[in-house]
Formats: C-alpha cells, sequence, structure tokens
C-alpha cells in the first residue's frame, strides 16, 4: 500500500493550494508480520518534507507582503536572491532569500530591503530550545546524536552545534535582570511562612593544567513551602555572589518572608554565606551529618557484647547511653547532650579495663563520639529540635542538597569521568540545567521567542478548501 501526502494552504499567498509532498508506502506483496505502520525513516523524512514546505511558504508570504510600496502602491522591483540554508528540528531548509530594491517616489535613492530580515536566523527557537535542554542533561555528542536519531535533524548540526545553543541559552539566562516568578513557589497560606535554603559545594575538574586542577561550583536549595528550586554557580566570591542570591531569593518568592533557616553541615566556608543574604536568617545545623556520624560510633559500640561494667550497671548500659544520646540530639535538648556524651566516653574507657579484648573497637568507638562532641561543640547554635520541626513539615537536612549536587555536577559535568570544564563553559550550563529543573526553562524560552513547546493545531472537520 502506497500513500500519496498532500498539503493544502489556505491563507499562505502565492502558496496558496494543494501541493504533493512525497509517496509513502511499500508494495502489498512486500509486507511482513509486525510490519505495521510507518517506520521510523519514513516518518522522518515526511517530517522534513512538511517542514519544508511550510518554511518555505512562510518566506513567500513575507515577500509578498513587503513587496508593495506603502506610498504609491507600486510593486518594488527585485534586487537579487540568495539561497540560505536554515537547520530546524526537523531537518536543514534550502530557502530562497528574495531581495527587493525600495522605491523612489520619495526622492531618496533606491537601496535593497530584506523582507525576511528578523525572521530568517541560522537555527530555529525550537531546535535551540530542545539542544538546549538535552544538551543540560546529556553530553553534547549523545545530546546530538538522539536529535539525529529520532528526528530529522541534519548530521552538520553535531554536538558543537549543541554546545553554542547551550553557552547562548546560558549567558541569556545570566543575563536576565529577573526570571519570571512562578507562583507555584510562593509561601503557604499560614500565620508564620517558612523557608529554609542549604548549600553545599562540589568541585569539577578544569582545563587548564597546573598546580590547581579543580575549581568549585556552589549548589543549593530552597525550599519555599513545599516546593524546591535550585540554584548553582561557579563564581562563589564576594564581589559578585550577593547579587546571585538576591537574584535567586526573588524568584523563589522570599521578598515577603521575614525570616529563612539557613543549613548547612557546618563547614565554615558555607557559614559565611550568611552574612551574604539579605534577609533575617537563623543556622541551622544539618541533621543529615550528624546522623552519619551518630551511625558510626553505633557501630562501633555494637561490636561490644554486653557486659557489666559497672557493679550496679545494667549489661545494655552503653546500649543504653549511646540511645539516650540520639535521643537528646533529635530533641534538641544541649544542656543533656554534654552530661550524655562524657558519660558515654567514661563507659567506654572502662571497656578497656573490663574487657581488653574489646579494646580497639572501644577505642573507636570513643574517636567517633569525640569527633560528634567537636561538631556539635563548634555548631551548638545550630542544634534545634529536629523532632518538632519534623512534625511541622519543615526540612531538617541536606540530603535534598547532597542529591542536587549529584543531579547538577555528577550526573553532566562527569564527577565520575575524566571530563574537563571551563569556569565560563560549566557556569553557563549550569544555569540552564538549574532552570531545567525548576521547570523555568520552558517559560522563558516562551517569553523571548513565543510560541516554542506549545501547538497551535484545528480540527480538520472546519476546514474549507479552496476549490469548494
Amino acid at each position: 500500500m502506497r500513500m500519496l501526502v498532500t498539503v493544502e494552504f489556505i491563507d499562505a499567498s502565492v502558496h496558496t493550494g494543494p501541493h504533493p509532498l512525497v509517496v509513502v508506502g511499500r508494495e502489498p506483496n512486500q509486507a511482513s508480520p509486525g510490519d505495521i505502520g510507518l517506520t521510523l525513516e519514513e516518518a522522518k523524512h515526511l517530517l522534513n518534507c512538511v517542514q519544508c514546505e511550510f518554511v518555505v511558504a512562510q518566506a513567500e508570504g513575507l515577500v509578498e507582503r513587503s513587496r508593495t510600496c506603502a506610498r504609491c502602491g507600486r510593486n518594488l522591483p527585485m534586487k537579487d536572491v540568495e539561497r540560505r540554508r536554515i537547520h530546524t528540528l526537523f531537518g536543514r531548509i534550502a530557502l530562497s532569500a528574495t531581495r527587493l530594491k525600495s522605491c523612489t517616489c520619495d526622492g531618496s535613492k533606491p537601496r535593497a530591503i530584506w523582507p525576511l530580515k528578523g525572521w530568517l536566523t541560522r537555527c530555529s527557537n525550537e531546535l535551540r530550545y530542545q539542544a538546549a535542554r538535552l544538551g543540560s542533561d546529556h553530553s553534547y555528542r549523545k545530546a546530538a546524536a538522539l536529535l539525529q536519531e529520532l528526528l530529522p535533524v541534519h548530521p552538520l548540526y553535531g554536538h558543537v552545534r549543541v554546545r553554542e545553543a547551550v553557552l547562548s541559552v546560558g549567558a541569556r539566562l545570566e543575563q536576565e535582570a529577573d526570571l519570571p516568578l512562578i507562583k507555584e513557589y510562593r509561601p503557604l497560606d499560614s500565620e508564620e511562612p517558612f523557608a529554609s535554603i542549604a548549600f553545599d559545594g562540589g568541585y569539577v575538574r578544569r582545563t587548564r593544567k597546573g598546580p590547581r586542577r579543580n575549581f568549585e561550583v556552589l549548589a543549593g536549595a530552597l525550599q519555599n513551602g513545599h516546593k524546591i528550586k535550585v540554584f548553582a554557580t561557579v563564581y562563589p566570591n564576594r564581589a559578585t555572589l550577593p547579587e546571585r542570591l538576591r537574584r535567586f531569593a526573588a524568584t523563589a518568592g522570599l521578598d515577603e518572608l521575614k525570616h529563612v533557616d539557613v543549613m548547612t553541615d557546618g563547614a565554615h566556608s558555607l557559614l559565611r554565606l550568611r552574612g551574604l543574604l539579605r534577609f533575617k536568617t537563623r543556622f541551622v545545623l544539618d541533621y543529615f551529618h550528624v546522623a552519619m556520624k551518630l551511625r558510626h560510633m553505633d557501630q562501633c559500640i555494637g561490636r561490644i557484647p554486653p557486659m557489666r561494667l559497672w557493679p550496679e550497671g545494667s549489661l545494655f548500659e552503653h546500649y543504653d547511653r549511646s540511645a539516650y544520646l540520639r535521643a537528646y540530639i533529635w530533641t534538641g535538648r544541649r544542656e543533656k547532650i554534654e552530661e550524655s556524651i562524657q558519660t558515654l566516653l567514661a563507659l567506654l574507657d572502662r571497656v578497656a579495663v573490663v574487657s581488653p579484648d574489646h579494646s580497639p573497637a572501644a577505642g573507636m568507638a570513643a574517636g567517633h563520639v569525640v569527633d560528634l562532641w567537636g561538631h556539635l561543640r563548634a555548631n551548638a547554635d545550630g542544634v534545634i529540635n529536629y523532632q518538632a520541626w519534623k512534625r511541622l513539615g519543615r526540612r531538617i537536612s541536606s540530603s535534598g542538597v547532597e542529591g542536587t549536587v549529584n543531579r547538577l555536577i555528577g550526573r553532566r559535568l562527569g564527577k565520575d569521568q575524566q571530563m574537563c570544564w571551563t569556569k565560563r563553559g560549566a557556569h553557563l550550563l549550569l544555569q540552564v540545567r538549574c532552570a531545567m529543573l525548576n521547570s523555568e526553562l520552558l517559560p522563558v524560552f516562551r517569553r523571548w521567542c513565543g510560541e516554542v513547546g506549545g501547538h497551535t493545531l484545528g480540527s480538520c472537520w472546519l476546514w474549507r478548501p479552496q476549490h469548494s
């Protein structure tokens, strides 16, 4: 069975009417079991033919509307015709770009007029959007391969063009004064709206060889109500970081909030970010890293069998003290934490006296307890009642930021691979990737280029053919 595909334009000026495109199909005796419908190559070729006819009709319509002089109404003479090629999502289109001569009815000298100026570009907006979206999620070569495999994108639109699309979109996002505020990120309707922001860092291998082979990437996640928004930058310096954080907070709708909880793992390089935020903040120690230290402590204490360390003590006293310490930290009882740690250290010292065979396990457990004690003392202001915060639905851990770092840096910037980046290339890529993870890339493209990623389809029964 073979099918003749014909398109018909209803309001395309000189291109109005039916236009045969291509014959698609196979002979009936060539059908095999499972040979159903069109193949991928047939569908790609059909889309390319439809795109070619549509673009040519668009160009002819623009030229035809510019051919008449606005003053005297005479037709403008043609100057020349240039051959242009455009990369679109459905193939490369060869187009005849007509230039006209201006009318001399106003006494001026004739000059060249290009009706397609401003409309004709090297790449369509839809292809640039899809290339930026795929290029921010996959490597540039893989993104180009996906476009060429599933769509009739021309092979000349390779990984270099995909990289150019990602960097151009990232540069425009960077130059934007303020991104559009999405209504979903507004705070909850409560008496005391809360928000929390967490920071973490990662390292990316740089292209330039030398003593410093890596550079730091600062990533953050902001929770406003129940919505989370991500942020990343390669330039965490005091000159530009305050403005970047201000824009990030403004796009998340933090202008009306009075207090923001800054959550970090206690690193001094991240705590200094509190002074760069232009609203009231409160430091909260991340429970995720505290729980990791507690787990290491529990694993070492679990190697010690039940034993009576004091004549009047219990067989499970060291287990109970470990559970008490965890409970005191979970409920934020600071006055009990230090007392419980000192008691637990005394019990672990007693293990070495009562059972010398288990002295190594007790020494390792004591080392983890001292490490936890120093971590809590250095960040005593950030210890809160994690249990109460959890019941209120607030964030108590920066594990989401750890996942954000893996999504932003590990998956795309090749933390486990031998990828090398420049600072500018990594920063602009991160802006596109953050916009995609925040569901902002498509709204921004539509604000720039109109109907990108949308559809303008009509019902076929409302169509009135030209011959009717």
